[in-house]
């Protein structure tokens, strides 16, 4: 193997995290081919255009031969223009010149036969010569990038799982504050919320009303079903940057990007009423609760959740098919903070 090749695949397969190792492979290619821009896109099939970027890299040469690493730079429009334009074709390795003189190439990144992310590079400069090796990296790298995701995502939504909430939830909030506030573009405006006054993250718990009852009447494989055509729904039905959690069971979690409470609320009741009206296969109509509360930075991720999860039981208790806030409740006297709430048939 190219020695060059080796010691690439050897500096990225040393991170364990799937997000440091994404950054890592856009920092080697980045290394690779000078002053380039390195981006990497995730594949969302619920957007149009499905590419939407996650991170875009510049390495500058100063003086002193230290290298300069600018993050989360503006990507060339031709770029942003090309990919819009052609993003049904990028299902395999792309080769194009734009008429700003910019070299490109995209490389899509696929797991079991789906693709799950794009790296593109783009350059003043020809770097056909190295594209083998970027090649070879990227393809050697998308083998481990599954053994990574298979750990963090649930196996039948593809959602991420429990084990990633309790492990990742602080990185990823850090990471999804930043995609807010450095990745907007007007022409994806209808993927970014402008970060108003007053804004907040919000931790969401939906649960399927009497999923039991699902499972009892039609069976196990289509309570499945409806498991996974609901995180489906739910990828349609939230922004890109909004994070997405089967939490366990006919439970799930969203972590709402920073938003006013007034549009909050908005979201949540929107979809808990296009859930309502949606007819599910075999099954006909469920609906789902849903609780939800403010994450500061101060909080601790276990008692947000806990607070989100009062409300959700008031959802329960009073009809199901709503959404309540834990802060409003707290507000109205309805709920009292360390009072348990009582036994319910949550199913």
């Amino acid at each position: 193997m190219d020695n060059e090749i080796f010691e690439s695949i050897l500096k990225i397969t040393e991170k364990q995290d799937s997000d440091e190792f994404s950054l890592s492979i856009v920092a080697t290619l980045a290394e690779i081919i000078p002053d380039s821009v390195v981006a990497l896109f995730e594949y969302c099939q619920f957007t149009t255009p499905p590419y939407q970027c996650i991170t875009s890299l510049s390495i500058e040469q100063q003086d002193s031969d230290k290298l300069r690493y600018l993050w989360d730079i503006k990507l060339p429009a031709s770029s942003h223009q090309y990919i819009r334009d052609h993003y049904q074709a990028l299902t395999h390795l792309t080769e194009y010149q734009t008429n700003d003189d910019r070299y490109h190439v995209f490389i899509p990144i696929d797991i079991e036969g789906k693709v799950v992310f794009g790296l593109e590079i783009s350059s003043l400069r020809s770097f056909r010569e190295k594209l083998e090796v970027l090649v070879a990296i990227t393809k050697v790298c998308q083998n481990f990038y599954a053994i990574l995701s298979y750990s963090e995502r649930d196996s039948l939504t593809g959602l991420y799982n429990r084990r990633t909430y309790d492990n990742k939830l602080n990185s990823l909030l850090k990471n999804q504050q930043s995609s807010q506030l450095h990745h907007y573009h007007p022409e994806l405006e209808q993927e970014t919320r402008l970060l108003l006054p007053n804004s907040t993250t919000w931790l969401a718990i939906f649960d399927i009303d009497f999923f039991k009852k699902i499972n009892d009447k039609f069976g196990h494989a289509y309570g499945d079903e409806v498991l996974l055509t609901l995180s489906q729904f739910m990828q349609q039905s939230f922004r890109n940057n909004d994070l997405l959690f089967r939490y366990g069971g006919e439970e799930f979690v969203l972590i709402l990007e920073p938003v006013p409470f007034e549009q909050a609320v908005q979201v949540l009741n929107n979809f808990k009423t296009a859930v309502a009206q949606y007819k599910f296969p075999m099954v006909g109509h469920i609906t789902i609760s849903c609780g939800f509360a403010k994450i500061s930075k101060k909080d601790h991720p276990k008692t947000v959740f806990d607070c989100a999860d009062k409300a959700l039981y008031y959802a329960k208790e009073h009809g199901r098919n709503s959404v309540y806030n834990y802060e409003l409740l707290l507000e109205q006297g309805q709920i009292q903070h360390g009072i348990e709430e009582g036994d319910i048939e949550l199913f």
